[in-house]
């Protein structure tokens, strides 16, 4: 009971004055407002030559490691899993030569019809032994075989720089199943309204259960609307690490946080840091960080307090900030690489959702984020940052 005693008069000893709240706020306003005058930095390097290179082979490095890492994936689920016994009628299509054909159809972004030609055209390339109609892959976005052959391949991808990567940010999006609508548009406006409304008080944002919500489609009428999605990011490989896809614009960023950072953990269990926006800059989420031993780097409100709540992580995160904030901030704004991966991911996958049941644009979202990966790694390849393990899996 003394102990215990100790640590709570030790705590509160700690805890700063007014001044130091006051100082803090000041900093996080000045942030917020662009005002705050950063030390400068050196610019980085790129080896173009590289570069060009990568986007030369970017195409048979995707097919090489659709095959490569569908093999793989398929190979260690199958372990896993105990046999089923097999029903009457005639057996499925092999999930893995579907997952194949669905990234495929992801790259070349092409309908269904078109996707069973490159079928024909890729099949031996891709290792699959027979062709399939468009109905087969057409019902492949709702195979839940499908689906755990893509998360697998986010783990497989991830272990290439498994111990080279140790800050992680995470990040919203939404793709649109329109032209008609952007979904960065629609953020950027939905930001603008929320700042031209009347300032609330600290508690009162925090329980405002929209407050993270995503922007909702003029569109949901016609089943086309926004497929949201949260992801983590390797900062320094830019790949992806974890994601949580809904179609619920309602559900809001940080509710899909926990997903995307599970997955995360699972594919590097000893993260050093993790970065987001200020939506992610909540008590919880920061204490959420911090009791897996890493350390938050989420910007506050203007009204932040270093009450704590009983979220140490949150105290301890805002007092770094105060204390040193150039080097707090130097590594707060890597966050944006997490922008940066949705915006590759927009550029390459951009094509509009085709899907109209929500259990399939969940599977076209999660396609162009695994695609994303594999068209990555087929890049760090080249630049040297990774060594294909799952080469020749067959």
């Amino acid at each position: 009971m003394y102990h215990y005693a100790y640590i709570l008069v030790g705590r509160f000893h700690l805890m700063p004055p007014k001044q130091r709240g006051e100082e803090l706020k000041k900093i996080v306003k000045s942030v917020r407002d662009g005002t705050f005058e950063y030390d400068s930095k050196k610019p980085v390097k790129t080896d173009w030559a590289q570069y060009d290179q990568a986007q030369i082979y970017e195409m048979i490095n995707y097919l090489n490691n659709i095959r490569d890492l569908v093999n793989l994936a398929d190979k260690r689920i199958k372990e896993r899993t105990p046999p089923r016994k097999r029903g009457p009628g005639r057996p499925p299509t092999d999930p893995a030569n579907v997952a194949k054909t669905l990234l495929l159809q992801t790259y070349l972004e092409s309908s269904n019809r078109l996707a069973e030609g490159f079928l024909l055209l890729f099949q031996e390339k891709l290792g699959i032994s027979s062709s399939f109609s468009y109905k087969t892959i057409e019902r492949g976005y709702d195979r839940d075989r499908v689906n755990e052959i893509l998360d697998e391949i986010i783990v497989i991808t991830n272990e290439s720089v498994e111990g080279k990567e140790e800050t992680f940010s995470f990040d919203g999006t939404g793709f649109s199943a329109s032209n008609k609508e952007n979904y960065a548009n629609k953020r950027q406006k939905q930001n603008s309204n929320n700042r031209n409304k009347k300032a609330k008080s600290a508690s009162s944002v925090e329980k405002d259960p929209a407050y993270d919500s995503f922007p909702e489609s003029n569109l949901t009428g016609t089943k086309k609307g926004f497929s949201y999605a949260v992801m983590g990011v390797g900062v320094q490989h830019k790949l992806i690490s974890g994601i949580s896809i809904s179609p619920n614009h309602s559900v809001g960023e940080t509710t899909m946080f926990p997903e995307a950072f599970d997955q995360t953990l699972n594919c590097h269990p000893n993260p050093d840091s993790v970065l987001g926006d200020g939506i992610y800059g909540c008590r919880w989420i920061t204490n959420l960080v911090s009791e897996n031993n890493a350390t938050p780097y989420f910007l506050p409100r203007s009204n932040v307090t270093f009450k704590s709540k009983g979220a140490l992580g949150w105290y301890y995160m805002l007092y770094s900030l105060w204390k040193d904030p150039q080097e707090w901030l130097e590594n707060y704004h890597m966050r944006s690489i997490s922008e940066t991966v949705n915006s590759m991911v927009k550029c390459r996958f951009g094509a509009p959702l085709r899907k109209k049941l929500d259990s399939r644009k969940e599977t076209e979202t999660r396609l162009k984020l695994v695609g994303h990966n594999i068209r990555r790694v087929g890049y760090l390849e080249i630049l040297g940052d990774v060594v294909p393990h799952w080469r020749g899996c067959t």
